[in-house]
């Protein structure tokens, strides 16, 4: 693949994964995954408390991924 590629991967990854963020979304994708019990959360006594919760860490990780594209996109030529 080539560089422009995978930083528009990166990027709509990063836009994706942010979208979990919103509690609409989460509940149609995964919080319907869970309530039918198609996938199990992990346990409380082994998922440790999070400093900053659920929805910091996911707007932080997808921030992070869409940088990472960006950056790719920027040094393309490299």
């Amino acid at each position: 693949m080539n560089k422009i590629t995978i930083g528009l991967l990166f990027i709509t990854a990063g836009l994706i994964y942010g979208s979990l963020a919103l509690d609409g979304i989460y509940d149609a994708t995964l919080g319907y995954l869970v309530k039918n019990k198609w996938i199990n959360p992990p346990a409380k006594e082994k998922f440790g408390k999070s400093i900053l919760g659920r929805k910091p860490t996911i707007l932080l990780y997808s921030i992070v991924l869409i940088i990472i594209g960006i950056y790719i996109l920027w040094n393309r030529n490299i």
